[in-house]
């Protein structure tokens, strides 16, 4: 399921007895839009660098084939030097190659680290719907906790209203605050 950082802001819950602080959930919500919408502009603005990146490449792999064009030219005009020429244009051509790969590798270097960070976004946004989803989950056991311990205390006080006569004799029957044990045992996820 794909939630939008407007559809957690957006998000409206039913109220019950004794539900959870509205303002604070909302809190929640935006705070988890809030984290949701950087991740997402992170990612945008990384994709945007990775292109800039592949445009420089492009662009040094076009003058590496300018900088060969121009030697190959070079070559053929100047028979009567060719000797000293071949050595001058050896020299270009592996100094161009020693640039172009330096070139190439920094490229290289910085769209791994671009990959990298990509990936790590996308762990950290996998890892943030976890959370949100495990909270959501607890939410949802907490507020079906909640209503369970609503009904088990309305039949406590129908009982306490109307007690049954044993053999004669008059039995009152008191609530059992479990609610307060029962959420004290409820575990954290």
């Amino acid at each position: 399921m794909n939630i939008a950082p407007l559809d957690l802001r957006r998000a409206r819950f039913g109220s019950a007895v004794r539900g959870f602080n509205r303002p604070e959930v909302v809190s929640f919500l935006n705070e988890a839009a809030d984290g949701y919408e950087q991740a997402l502009r992170d990612t945008d603005r990384l994709r945007q660098e990775l292109v800039l990146v592949q445009q420089q490449l492009e662009v040094h792999r076009k003058r590496e084939a300018t900088l060969r064009d121009t030697l190959l030219t070079a070559q053929r005009v100047s028979t009567e030097v060719r000797e000293s020429a071949t050595r001058e244009a050896e020299l270009i051509v592996r100094e161009a190659r020693g640039r172009a790969d330096e070139l190439t590798r920094k490229a290289g270097d910085r769209c791994q680290d671009v990959e990298r960070e990509i990936t790590e976004l996308r762990r950290k946004r996998i890892d943030a719907e976890a959370s949100i989803e495990g909270s959501i989950t607890a939410l949802r056991h907490a507020l079906e906790f909640a209503r369970q311990q609503d009904l088990e205390r309305q039949d406590d006080t129908i009982r306490q209203h109307h007690p049954r006569p044993s053999e004669g004799r008059a039995v009152m029957v008191l609530p059992i605050p479990r609610a307060v044990a029962a959420l004290e045992s409820v575990p954290a996820e």
